[in-house]
């Protein structure tokens, strides 16, 4: 039994893997400067590669969504899209071990890495994923 669930688990990232990888969708934005945003006392950095999959653009598009309206008014709180194959984005994927698409809230030097609630809940319930995204973030600007 237990080889069959780990059998699963593999299979289930090597498709995550794959299908972040070959989709011919490009990102539609340009993603800010870090440089500008890292003076927020909290960031919600979104990282992907140069092509997505529809989970990987729906977690941006909830992600960024969720900042934009219920953190709109505060300059506390920032969220930056970056392509982690960029070179000018090398540190902070090395900072936070990003591999493949990811979501991470910073704020000083914690940070909680929520990827896999993400693409868990991006398309089939992104109010949970909202939901997780808010109150991670005001966990922060509470501390």
């Amino acid at each position: 039994m237990k080889k069959k669930i780990l059998f699963l688990a593999i299979a289930v990232t090597a498709f995550t893997l794959l299908s972040c990888g070959g989709s011919a969708e490009k990102q539609s934005t340009k993603p800010e400067s870090v440089e500008v945003a890292e003076s927020a006392k909290v960031m919600v950095y979104y990282f992907h590669g140069k092509q997505r999959c529809k989970t990987c653009l729906a977690i941006q598009k909830v992600a960024e969504q969720t900042i934009n309206e219920k953190f709109a008014e505060n300059k506390d709180v920032k969220f930056i899209e970056l392509d982690y194959s960029d070179k000018a984005n090398e540190a902070l994927v090395e900072k936070y071990q990003v591999a493949n698409s990811s979501l991470i809230i910073v704020s000083g030097d914690g940070f909680t890495d929520l990827t896999n609630i993400a693409f868990a809940n991006a398309i089939r319930n992104p109010n949970e994923l909202k939901e997780k995204i808010v109150a991670e973030v005001n966990n922060y600007l509470n501390q």
